[in-house]
């Protein structure tokens, strides 16, 4: 074997090598993803190993995220685009998310919303859950849920079913032009009279 050969060699080893490494380093290892469960929940569901209950009023469907915390951060907002997204809702108009609730007690796993709602994302340690219910869940109802691998850290609750009142619409060229003329007319006539 020739030097040239084994120099060409060694840098084919050293290159192949190197893209290995890189190829390695740059693949993320897997995470968590959400998981729908199959129709309405009426006796639980499953987050991990743990079963998860909650009550009163079961819902049409309920997402997890386990085991790492979700796209975003805990935000209103953040927490609003994700259940937007999670679910499909549009960004305007009935069908989106228009209203979300403070936080109340949260340390014995009830708390009671002041306000209408029919979609919830309870935040706990390094997961996430998202309820959605055709039929509102009534204001002033206590909600409990029991059974989580974790604490809950926070929740949101949101309003789908608020209908938007219409916007104003904005005034055309025109109409500023016939206003002024008005105001015009207006003080031609103002000044005619005390004149006269």
């Amino acid at each position: 074997m020739t030097k040239f050969t084994r120099i060409a060699l060694g840098l084919s080893l050293m290159v192949s090598s190197s893209m290995m490494l890189s190829t390695a380093q740059a693949t993320p290892a897997p995470s968590p993803s959400w998981i729908q469960t199959l129709g309405p929940a009426t006796t639980g569901f499953s987050v991990g190993s743990s079963t998860v209950t909650y009550g009163p009023t079961m819902a049409q469907s309920v997402f997890s995220y386990d085991g790492a915390n979700p796209p975003g951060n805990q935000s209103p907002a953040a927490i609003r685009t994700m259940v937007s997204t999670q679910f499909g809702l549009p960004s305007t108009g009935v069908g989106s998310l228009l209203a979300s609730s403070a936080f109340g007690d949260i340390s014995t796993g009830t708390f009671t919303i002041a306000s209408s709602y029919d979609y919830l994302a309870i935040h706990y340690g390094k997961g996430e859950l998202l309820f959605h219910w055709t039929d509102p869940i009534a204001a002033n109802t206590s909600f409990t849920i029991e059974g989580l691998p974790r604490g809950i850290s926070n929740y949101r609750a949101f309003s789908s079913t608020v209908e938007l009142l219409p916007i104003p619409a904005v005034p055309e060229p025109e109409t500023y032009g016939m206003l002024l003329a008005g105001l015009g007319l207006l003080g031609v006539v103002a000044r005619r009279r005390k004149s006269a």
